[in-house]
């Protein structure tokens, strides 16, 4: 409501004579364009978050304000799941890119294991063949000992 002063009485008078509105608070809802974006710009925020190196970057490539972004990122649970699964589905998708690709990885380190006239060549790829066996082998212990926490805390519920 726009407020002109009409008389002596000034603008104080003038506001109140006209039609009146309260403030919109928390309980009305969320305001027509506060709070309701939709699914689609969500979800180009989380490829945004996915694919940039800075919320500042991500906030561009989404096209939705910085504020909003972190909102979501600390206090919308339903967003943060999304962008939890997303996350995961991605490191996922990256881990088995790497699986498939481990024994050509290997095959010329073992070639490497055969060349006699240099030791050297020989020693860093015997490391490099252990260290991977190393941390194999420590992933795996560490996925089973999760594994029996996350049982042991199913049975006690």
């Amino acid at each position: 409501m726009i407020c002109h002063p009409t008389s002596s009485a000034g603008l104080e008078e003038a506001c109140l004579s006209g039609p009146t509105r309260r403030p919109q608070t928390a309980a009305d809802g969320p305001q027509k364009g506060h709070g309701t974006k939709s699914a689609a710009v969500r979800e180009q925020a989380i490829l945004a978050l996915l694919s940039e190196r800075t919320i500042e970057r991500a906030v561009e490539q989404a096209n939705v304000g910085v504020r909003t972004l972190r909102r979501w990122l600390t206090e919308d649970p339903e967003f943060q799941a999304d962008y939890a699964a997303a996350r995961k589905a991605t490191f996922e998708a990256g881990m088995s890119r790497m699986h498939a690709l481990t024994s050509r990885a290997v095959n010329p380190l073992e070639d490497l294991l055969e060349a006699k006239d240099h030791p050297t060549v020989r020693l860093g790829a015997a490391r490099t063949l252990v260290e991977i066996g190393m941390h194999q082998h420590d992933a795996d212990t560490i996925m089973r000992k999760l594994e029996e926490i996350e049982a042991a805390q199913q049975r006690r519920r």
